[in-house]
């Protein structure tokens, strides 16, 4: 009997992870941080990736646990949260695409918050997740999965650099076009899953 409870405990843990894991998206956000920080320092790129991080971790830790006081309070529901998010993200995009120089003079720690802390990592579909999470599973799994996940973005963006750095600076130039493309195409996504939920429920 004991065994078989630690046995659902363990699953627990391991699909509130797995779950988070998918929408946190590290690997996919880690070469779209190089992109934005590859001007800055290695000193500067670390306390951006962990400021964003720590932002991301307690806006998660909010919403697991608040999430609904918060959307009462405040009168907004995810779609809102969606439709916010991607117009921000669809902003810089656009500066990204078009190598404007408000992009380039960005301080440090407009990035590591907006969008690095969210809507990237800490967007509407990890809000969602987490509380989820936390109404099936309970808050110790949910508290697992955001300081695993925290853990593993760590060591991700930390040693993006070295393996696209090998790629060559041209390359890098490309790629940093090709990511705020798909960044357009994440935001437009983001704000028509907002606008045809809303739409759904009218």
């Amino acid at each position: 009997m004991d065994i078989s409870l630690a046995s659902v405990d363990v699953n627990a843990y391991i699909e509130a992870f797995l779950l988070l894991f998918v929408v946190f998206d590290a690997v996919g956000n880690a070469p779209i941080f190089y992109a934005l920080t590859r001007e800055y320092t290695k000193e500067e790129k670390t306390q951006i990736y962990i400021k964003s991080l720590m932002v991301a971790a307690i806006l998660l830790l909010g919403f697991a646990f608040l999430g609904d006081v918060i959307f009462a309070y405040f009168h907004i529901t995810l779609d809102d949260l969606r439709i916010a998010g991607g117009l921000l993200l669809f902003m810089l995009a656009i500066e990204g695409l078009l190598g404007r120089e408000e992009a380039q003079l960005m301080k440090s720690e407009d990035i590591a918050i907006v969008p690095m802390a969210t809507p990237l990592l800490a967007g509407p579909g990890s809000i969602y997740t987490v509380i989820y999470i936390n109404s099936v599973h309970g808050p110790f799994p949910t508290l697992f999965a955001i300081a695993f996940n925290v853990c593993v973005a760590l060591l991700i963006f930390k040693y993006v650099e070295y393996l696209l750095r090998k790629l060559g600076r041209n390359l890098i130039a490309v790629l940093s076009r090709i990511l705020a493309f798909i960044l357009a195409a994440m935001a437009i996504s983001m704000i028509r899953e907002g606008i045809v939920s809303v739409l759904s429920k009218l």
